[in-house]
């Protein structure tokens, strides 16, 4: 069979003209039950699209073989960490990747006891009582469910590694800074300041554009120590037991294809390493793997994605990546993770100041009633907005909310109250944004309003989201005020400190609209089973020889729900830490 058969094999593994829909994936034409059939457990027995092998290249038709010690397949900030740590200790590596470039979204890192929080005063590191708390917190939230000895592995080594790497990225000319900590009224999510992100000097770079920098810095030091990234390479299916797809042995080769369409394969002495980002953007693997996600967002992916991916995304909240890892894990036996998969999920109601949150003021429905207790995070607060009905919400405040605060910290510097009120006024009067999340809106709307009355307010609001009821919207706002004065929320018992009257003119408002990008979705985290040694392993819990996986798709490192309790978990713990380690032991196999 043609070479062409192993790309037309990736294709096959997305809905097609020839497959059925069954329970809201798809099965091979010929396997699935007919429309009128009743679904049954029997029928979990029948195969995914993903689950079928692609077709092996001919070996006449593999144009060159590449042997390293360790073959990372990746080049995002968990691989580039991996490969850089391995090659620090001696092992000869070799990386390569479907992208054009190295790739990172986001900037946060969380480290506990680094020599940089040292240097700023932050009193915290492993053994202390706030991170107990913290992580105490992090495992109660996720229900017990998460890999605890991936989570230990990440808490002991932190400090070492996120050091090590502040020294990588300053080699680079990158300075770390330390995000502030996150503030919960009720004393329960409070977040000490642990999460770095990295800024160039020109000032570019943070907590939501640092990432890219950060993985650039590390290629080009994987480069200058004599390593070799192989850029626009798409691996297709893992070599096992010297059998394309093999069943037994040890993991030793991938089998990759470049832009021009040639073959390459790559023979790891050691160990091959998986590190190719989630699975989003794979309809079939997220109707399977992530049914919920799936169902709230899959009018929202960008699923042709699938067949075409952007493998240069970043901050892209319709989807990433095809799962092209997974895949291939699968093919050769590993088993996936025992948990349900977490989404990264935030954004509820906007925040006064318009940083990524869950703003804390009155959260109103289109009905004009509060649906939630207000004081919690961006992780949680998205996920309240999807259970409503038409998943949109808004808050209300007036411009004597400025003046509880002497100064307001944002993304762009420190504002005044009276500048703050500028800028909430700046916000109402700018013009619909044209695209949202990463994705156009094909009718943008307004969600930021001014107004002298109340009335006048709301009545914005509902020109341009018609179910808003205003009457109701005008007595729950009035409730809410009362309760402020009073010191007591009678609904919704949020404390007294964060409780403020809404009635000094101007007033402001801000809405979410889930059709124009709000609660919004950025990866899937989870895949294959994997222990604490990063390794791959079947059913049975029984390592692969050969072959570890690590980011994104490092199976049941989270539970539940993407929750922010550590601000940077996932660049700290994941792309960090755990990727640090795994190229460290696999430099000394």
């Amino acid at each position: 069979m043609g070479g062409t058969a192993a790309l037309a094999g990736i294709s096959a593994c997305s809905p097609s003209s020839n497959e059925e829909e069954v329970g809201g994936g798809t099965s091979p034409s010929g396997s699935a039950p007919g429309a009128d059939t009743v679904l049954t457990a029997d029928s979990l027995d029948l195969k995914w699209s993903f689950e079928i092998p692609v077709d092996p290249v001919p070996d006449d038709q593999i144009a060159e073989t590449i042997s390293a010690d360790i073959i990372v397949v990746g080049a995002g900030l968990s691989a580039l960490c991996t490969a850089v740590s391995a090659q620090e200790q001696g092992a000869d590596v070799r990386v390569f990747a479907s992208s054009t470039k190295p790739v990172g979204r986001g900037g946060s890192n969380t480290g506990i006891g680094t020599k940089y929080q040292k240097e700023v005063g932050i009193e915290i590191d492993k053994d202390s009582p706030e991170c107990d708390r913290l992580f105490k917190i992090q495992n109660i939230c996720g229900g017990y469910l998460q890999n605890q000895k991936l989570w230990t592995k990440w808490r002991n080594n932190s400090a070492e590694s996120m050091d090590w790497m502040i020294d990588i990225m300053a080699a680079k000319g990158l300075t770390p800074l330390m995000e502030r900590g996150y503030y919960d009224p009720d004393g329960v999510l409070d977040a000490p300041q642990t999460s770095h992100n990295f800024y160039n000097a020109d000032g570019e770079g943070g907590e939501l554009f640092g990432a890219p920098m950060m993985a650039q810095a590390y290629a080009d030091t994987f480069a200058e120590r004599g390593g070799t990234i192989d850029f626009n390479t798409r691996a297709i299916y893992l070599i096992r037991g010297g059998e394309p797809n093999g069943q037994s042995g040890r993991v030793e080769a991938v089998v990759a294809q470049r832009e021009d369409g040639s073959y390459v394969k790559y023979v790891a002495n050691r160990a091959i390493v998986l590190a190719t980002g989630d699975f989003s953007v794979n309809r079939d693997m997220m109707a399977r793997y992530a049914p919920w996600t799936y169902e709230n967002y899959k009018d929202i992916i960008t699923w042709d994605r699938e067949e075409k991916p952007d493998w240069d995304a970043g901050l892209n909240y319709t989807g990433l990546y095809p799962g092209d890892g997974h895949k291939m894990g699968l093919w050769i036996g590993a088993a996936w993770q025992r948990n349900p998969v977490t989404p990264i999920i935030n954004c509820g109601v906007p925040s006064v100041d318009f940083l990524q949150g869950n703003g804390w003021l009155i959260n109103l429905d289109e009905t004009g009633h509060r649906f939630q207790r207000e004081t919690t995070n961006f992780g949680y607060g998205g996920l309240a907005l999807l259970n409503l009905t038409n998943k949109f919400a808004f808050t209300v405040w007036d411009s004597a909310l400025a003046y509880t605060k002497t100064e307001w910290a944002g993304f762009m510097g420190v504002l005044t109250p009276d500048e703050q009120i500028e800028a909430w006024k700046a916000a109402a009067d700018a013009p619909p944004e044209s695209s949202s999340m990463g994705a156009p809106l094909a009718d943008p709307k307004k969600i930021r309003f001014s107004a002298d009355t109340i009335d006048d307010l709301l009545q914005q609001l509902k020109e341009v989201h018609p179910n808003v009821d205003i009457e109701a919207a005008k007595e729950s706002i009035a409730k809410y005020s009362q309760y402020a004065k009073q010191g007591n929320d009678e609904e919704f018992h949020v404390k007294a400190s964060v409780l403020y009257p809404i009635e000094t003119p101007p007033f402001f408002a801000a809405c979410t609209s889930f059709a124009n990008g709000s609660s919004t979705f950025l990866t899937v985290c989870g895949g294959l089973r994997t222990n604490e040694n990063m390794q791959v392993c079947t059913e049975d819990d029984s390592p692969i020889e050969g072959l570890y996986n690590t980011g994104i798709m490092t199976g049941d490192f989270y539970a539940m729900q993407y929750n922010f309790v550590f601000p940077g978990q996932n660049l700290g713990g994941l792309h960090c830490t755990l990727s640090y380690l795994l190229g460290r032991d696999l430099a000394k196999l």
